[in-house]
């Protein structure tokens, strides 16, 4: 059986504390190397994801990754921390799986694209730190906990293009307005591989995220309240951009079932995100390298 390598830098995040992450970055098809950006892009992805391997779409697939990587605490914080990846999933042969990247959904191609739907945690951050994530400088803004999150990928190839767009909504989490609203992300991305050969492949990914008004306020905003307890200045974002990033992917395919990547993306926030009071350091920098198991 022939199998196909899917590596990955995303975006949407949303991360857990183990980084389950949300950007799809590489994908390896048939010995041939086609970028793709998709998935979840959130403000606390923090640029990592994991690496998932690839079958033929009639067949069974499993897979698990394991690595290291190195991110901001937070999006806009000029600290940085080690965090483990990890990663799990199954996809059927009729294109519905289960992972921990995209959680529950369903892949079909239609139209000379792909296009994905899912069910999954939204991101989440920690107002002190803990583990791997949050920081002692968000004390008084409360925790953004996850949430259900339902999303859709759409993808196609232009020539040695990928082009990809995602839209992703995050429902309403308690009552508390702050850190628990709903709000709609997008991702808008444009893939291509740079070189494949002998040592594997390298793709380049340019990515922006855009978000609604309570998407930038839930990141980014300080509300009264949050003001008062945090000591940052009150300010009220609007929606728009997000952020840019420009990323980097290097697959090398070991064996029939095993394959190690290693990807970097610089991402740089712009507009109210970057005028934000807590955002500490407007370029955010992540690596990760991990090793993938599919069968």
């Amino acid at each position: 059986m022939k199998r196909k390598i899917r590596s990955s830098l995303f975006t949407r995040g949303g991360a857990a504390a183990c980084l389950l992450a949300l950007v799809p970055g590489l994908s390896l098809a048939d010995d041939a190397a086609t970028s793709s950006v998709y998935g979840q892009r959130g403000a606390s992805s923090r640029g990592l994801t994991v690496a998932t391997g690839e079958g033929a779409a009639d067949e069974w697939l499993f897979y698990g990754t394991l690595g290291a990587g190195y991110a901001p605490r937070y999006s806009g914080s000029d600290e940085y921390s080690a965090v483990p990846i990890i990663g799990l999933g199954v996809r059927s042969p009729g294109g519905f799986f289960l992972s921990t990247d995209h959680g529950l959904g369903w892949e079909t191609q239609a139209l000379d694209s792909t296009f994905r739907f899912y069910l999954a945690p939204s991101a989440s951050r920690k107002d002190h730190k803990k583990g791997f994530q949050g920081s002692d400088k968000l004390r008084g803004m409360g925790d953004i906990e996850s949430r259900a999150q339902i999303g859709m990928d759409a993808e196609t190839t232009l020539g040695p293009v990928t082009l990809s767009a995602t839209v992703a909504h995050a429902f309403k989490k308690g009552d508390n307005r702050d850190v628990g609203s709903a709000y709609t992300m997008f991702n808008l991305g444009a893939s291509t591989t740079v070189y494949e050969g002998s040592a594997g492949a390298i793709s380049l990914a340019l990515s922006g995220t855009f978000g609604d008004g309570n998407y930038m306020r839930t990141w980014y905003g300080v509300s009264g309240n949050q003001s008062a307890k945090s000591g940052y200045r009150k300010y009220t974002p609007k929606g728009g951009l997000e952020s840019i990033g420009l990323g980097a992917t290097w697959t090398v395919p070991l064996s029939k079932s095993w394959s190690w990547t290693t990807a970097a993306e610089a991402r740089r926030l712009y507009g109210d995100a970057a005028d934000s009071p807590i955002v500490k350091d407007r370029a955010q920098y992540t690596i990760g390298t991990m090793m993938t198991y599919s069968y």
